[in-house]
């Protein structure tokens, strides 16, 4: 079934290297195993009421939990790990087991129920960073001596549905970082009866060595294959797919290979599953019992309907309690968390269900099929005037028609997915195809316009102009369609003949909040007197208006976006437009609004970031000589002081910032040289338009973990 090969098999540099990314202690060496069990700490009951909830929970079922948390030091002793448990059928409660505290790491229930799995990681804290020699454990519920089972950090316990056999998941080895991260080689499995027998099972990418999960089935795994790129790997043809930037992966232990990844802001679980939708976004806001904050460490039990992280975590506070979450029988809702721990300082929870359910109503050992070919767009060639879809280089089939030449102008940028970022600034389009589209909708009496918007939440009051085609005078719009508030404005110019004289017609369209990060694809269509919106295939409004005809419309220019926006800064990007000298007829409009859904299928929200952070080197400024056309970025040296939102586990950082754009200077973040301000970041692996940018960057950058500032520009004060 799998495709494993003997360690003897491998030869020289066959070996990967295995990215982790873990929250790890300070470096001290501490190895070894506990030669004799310690005095057990008093255990804590669970109080009636939090007994009854995770008894509710849990459907009656006993509950078998272990986790680790962190010990109080004397003052100049190592900071410590202690192993926890708690199991309903003992009734001994919350107490500490077995092994010595030290650099312990991810403990794992047993299948079988019958102890603990978990790593020492042997940390020694040198010159170059920290280095590891850790040592897998096996600890009985008894808390007699821990029990090495060789070399390695065990990953995962997986029953083989062959046998009934347990097996143990491990990297081998854990290499040294600089960075507090832990990286290894060999992806192994063994018997514990049987350590020194040992199977290879992944070969083809680094992984995360406290992030993995495997289906039931074994053929699956989840985890970070490294961090941020979380996803599914198949084990049996060595092939991986990420779905989403993230964290903490975990996967359903039925055969649904049903994914969940942890996003940046540590509220949100993105989930995923072959062949289905886009996926779907479970959250823990408004559910019952649940204080709001912040989660990590999510993981499935046995039991896929079951769920155990901890949390949560607030801004001022990094201790967090174990907690678990039962689902809806398809995945798609949290029904009910209850509360395991509470004032503890917890980490990496593993929960075993006796008597689990066995799978999920989500389709078992789905057959992948291959993608669908792509929706052709724009979807129709008929009375097509302008389309533009994205700056992306490369298209598989041309555009019906010339594609349309865009300037950016002010502080626009080019977005991730490539489409115009317009936070900054605005487009211009070529004085042809503005022309092109007044002369065509002044014959024909009709318009119509498509785009795809996407938008990061933006508090009232806003007012920003989306896209308009401007007089010939430039005093006023021919069409705009603006972002009020929570609304969708249309402003009109109809009429111009001496029967009908031109009057600007400003009409609401529709509510539309803005979702941060979510693509949404707006239609307003216009024949005669009857106008139309539609957004993601709805239609949202169908009304007539007193006047009719675009007489009055002539050569103008074409913008996106808006040079002087009002009120809070906006953040958005715009991509796919296309204008029509018709109105689109309903079914095209539907048409449409899959070919969008299609378009963006697959597309996350981008990994951000909130930290406090000290300026410890900035760019030198250019000297006079220095050219100063073309765009730039630059690189300059953070320390972390606090983390508020996301996750950014390295102390040194290098943020990338625009420098200048189109010759123009970009005015950097307003923080001194030693002074601290805060910082939205974005993985710079999120960013692939950045790619082919000139850097200038800090000494003291090179090396660093790069990140990307996600912060809205003040267009520059100019009239298009």
């Amino acid at each position: 079934m799998m495709n494993c090969r003997r360690l003897s098999q491998a030869g020289p540099g066959f070996w990967p290297v295995l990215a982790g990314v873990g929250l790890l202690l300070a470096g001290w060496t501490l190895t070894g195993c506990s030669k004799k069990p310690k005095k057990p700490l008093a255990p804590i009951s669970l109080s009636p009421a939090a007994a009854a909830a995770l008894n509710e929970l849990a459907a009656g079922r006993p509950v078998n939990a272990a986790w680790l948390e962190e010990a109080s030091a004397k003052e100049g002793a190592p900071p410590a790990r202690q192993l926890f448990v708690y199991r309903t059928a003992d009734q001994k409660g919350i107490r500490r087991l077995g092994v010595e505290a030290g650099d312990l790491a991810r403990p794992l229930v047993s299948p079988d129920g019958k102890g603990v799995v978990l790593t020492r990681l042997g940390m020694t804290r040198n010159d170059s960073g920290f280095s590891f020699a850790p040592q897998v454990l096996w600890q009985g519920w008894d808390g007699s001596p821990a029990k090495p089972l060789g070399a390695g950090m065990a990953v995962e316990l997986w029953t083989n549905p062959a046998d009934g056999a347990v097996m143990v998941y491990a990297v081998e080895t854990l290499q040294p970082s600089a960075q507090l991260r832990l990286t290894g080689e060999k992806l192994v499995r063994f018997r514990p009866d049987k350590p020194e027998d040992r199977e290879i099972i992944w070969t083809e990418t680094p992984l995360n060595a406290e992030q993995f999960q495997i289906s039931r089935d074994g053929r699956r795994a989840a985890g970070a294959f490294p961090f941020p790129k979380a996803g599914l790997a198949n084990l049996e043809d060595q092939t991986f797919t990420s779905p989403a930037p993230g964290a903490w992966a975990a996967l359903a232990p039925d055969d649904s290979y049903a994914l969940a990844v942890l996003d940046g802001t540590r509220k949100r679980l993105r989930c995923f599953a072959p062949n289905m939708d886009r996926g779907w976004e479970l959250t823990l806001s408004g559910t019952a019992g649940w204080p709001e904050g912040g989660l990590l460490h999510p993981r499935w039990s046995n039991d896929p309907r079951v769920l155990t992280f901890t949390g949560p975590y607030p801004e001022d506070t990094t201790a967090a309690d174990i907690w678990l979450l039962r689902l809806r029988d398809d995945l798609r809702r949290v029904e009910k968390v209850a509360r395991l721990t509470e004032g503890r300082k917890a980490l990496t929870p593993s929960v075993l269900i006796e008597g689990g359910a066995q799978s999920s109503s989500l389709p078992q050992e789905p057959v992948v099929v291959p993608k669908p070919e792509p929706k052709p767009w724009p979807p129709t060639e008929d009375g097509l005037v302008f389309a533009w879809e994205s700056a992306k280089p490369e298209r598989e089939k041309p555009l019906p028609m010339a594609p349309a030449s865009l300037a950016p102008q002010g502080f626009a940028t080019v977005g991730r997915h490539f489409e115009m970022n317009l936070s900054g600034g605005w487009y211009e389009a070529d004085e042809a195809a503005a022309a092109r589209i007044a002369q065509a909708c002044a014959a024909s009496s009709a318009w119509s316009m498509e785009l795809i918007l996407t938008e990061r939440t933006t508090q009232p009051p806003v007012s920003v102009r989306l896209a308009a085609l401007m007089r010939p005078d430039g005093r006023g719009e021919q069409f705009a369609l603006y972002r009020v508030d929570r609304r969708l404005v249309l402003r009109v110019l109809l009429g111009g003949t001496p029967e009908r004289p031109p009057v600007v017609y400003p009409v609401v369209l529709t509510n539309l909040a803005i979702e941060g990060d979510r693509p949404v694809q707006v239609i307003v269509t216009l024949r005669n007197n009857r106008l139309s919106c539609w957004v993601d295939g709805q239609m949202m409004k169908s009304i007539e208006l007193e006047s009719s005809g675009f007489a009055a419309w002539g050569p103008g220019k074409l913008i996106f976006g808006d040079p002087q926006p009002y009120g809070t800064p906006w953040t958005g990007w715009m991509e796919r437009v296309a204008v029509y000298s018709r109105a689109l007829i309903d079914e095209e409009c539907r048409a449409s609004s899959a070919t969008a859904d299609q378009w963006i299928q697959g597309r996350t929200r981008p990994t951000r970031g909130k930290v406090q952070a000290k300026l410890i080197e900035g760019v030198p400024a250019p000297s006079p000589a220095a050219g100063q056309e073309g765009d730039a970025l630059s690189l300059s040296t953070w320390e972390v002081d606090q983390v508020f939102m996301g996750q950014v586990d390295e102390k040194r950082i290098a943020v990338a910032q625009w420098d200048r754009l189109r010759g123009k200077a970009v005015p950097p973040v307003a923080v001194e040289p030693g002074k601290s301000g805060e910082l939205w970041l974005e993985l710079w692996e999120d960013h692939p338009e950045l790619e082919g940018v000139t850097i200038r960057s800090s000494p003291q950058a090179a090396g660093l973990r790069r990140y990307f500032l996600g912060r809205s520009l003040t267009p520059p004060a100019a009239t298009p």
